[in-house]
């Protein structure tokens, strides 16, 4: 699978990593009040490239993301690797791109906003209480 040339890689502080095809998927499915309180600490295109997370207008405004200007693929790929040992114990680690298709084919599907979120969980299976997934896909009411 070719990463959209908008692919957008998220850590959080603990060391967690979400992919994002795109920064507007990215700014609709992050929370500003997680960005004013400091929740994600880097944001990088695949390549290395330095993206600025920010919510300028506080904890309930709209989240943005920037490029910088700034490439620095050796700290990208140092926190990859952090999240390959972290959170993927036994798989072999990937470089950043290969990590950022891992995630996204993973996932199966680009990340839902709030609204999607609050939707689903809006959906609960009646039988055992879990949250019902929708992402307009099949079986997506």
């Amino acid at each position: 699978m070719e990463l959209p040339p908008d692919t957008v890689l998220v850590f959080d502080r603990d060391e967690d990593l979400l992919a994002f095809e795109s920064s507007g998927h990215a700014t609709n499915w992050i929370e500003a009040i997680d960005v004013d309180e400091g929740e994600y600490t880097a944001a990088y295109s695949p390549a290395g490239g330095v993206l600025a997370l920010t919510a300028p207008d506080g904890p309930e405004g709209a989240v943005v993301l920037a490029g910088t200007g700034r490439v620095d693929l050796g700290d990208l790929e140092r926190r990859v690797a952090a999240y390959w040992r972290r959170h993927q114990a036994g798989l072999p680690p990937r470089d950043p791109i290969q990590t950022a298709r891992f995630l996204i084919d993973r996932d199966g599907r680009p990340r839902r906003g709030w609204f999607g979120r609050a939707v689903g969980l809006l959906r609960r299976d009646r039988g055992g209480g879990r949250v019902a997934r929708s992402y307009g896909g099949e079986g997506a009411a």
